[in-house]
């Protein structure tokens, strides 16, 4: 019989292992240790190593589009987003979720269960991204140019670019990367509203 509490542990000991560790190091054993069980389980709960990390894969999308989705301002994320981007980034960027992301890019490239559920997962993303663009662009005249859809690939891009830039050293100007977003929507969605508000100093 299935442990549920187990299974979700052994994901979050995967995340934590990818991210700490790398996809080359990430195992049965460590990912077991990591949990506090035997190695057994990762087999018993997922068949494979490639099956955990498939389901990791599923869980980080599930949780980073949630997480996202509330940090930007949930349903009134298409009003409060400018104001909140840069913060956001700023998270993810720095976030174990955010390096175990990255990993398991390096680990899809050798595994096709891995870059079956990686793909899924970017799907999702943009889905978000789109739903959340078509709320912000709503009639702009710039969709019968450009699909919306296209532009959140491009968002979606971006700020998995800036994941990997931060992971490996490359300091971003996250505010100023926010504020030209902002820009670049309202110029877009011919939006004469105020941007984002800047910190005080």
């Amino acid at each position: 019989m299935f442990n549920d509490g187990l299974r979700v542990r052994l994901i979050d000991a995967a995340v934590s292992v990818l991210a700490r560790d790398g996809f080359a190091r990430t195992s049965a054993r460590a990912v077991a240790e990591e949990a506090g069980t035997v190695n057994g389980s990762v087999f018993y709960y997922f068949g494979s190593m490639d099956g955990l990390l498939a389901a990791t894969a599923n869980a980080l999308a599930d949780r980073g589009i949630a997480r996202i989705r509330d940090g930007l301002g949930g349903a009134d994320a298409h009003i409060q987003w400018r104001d909140r981007l840069s913060s956001v980034l700023r998270a993810e960027a720095h976030s174990d979720d955010g390096h175990a992301v990255m990993e398991l890019f390096v680990g899809a490239r050798t595994s096709p269960a891995l870059a079956a559920e990686v793909r899924a997962a970017i799907d999702r993303a943009v889905d978000y991204a789109t739903s959340e663009l078509n709320l912000v662009l709503q009639s702009s005249p710039i969709t019968q140019l450009i699909p919306v859809s296209l532009i959140a690939e491009l968002a979606a891009a971006t700020i998995l670019g800036i994941e990997i830039f931060q992971q490996n050293g490359r300091d971003i100007d996250l505010e100023h990367v926010a504020s030209v977003l902002d820009q670049g929507i309202r110029l877009i969605s011919g939006s004469a509203g105020p941007g984002p508000s800047q910190p005080s100093t």
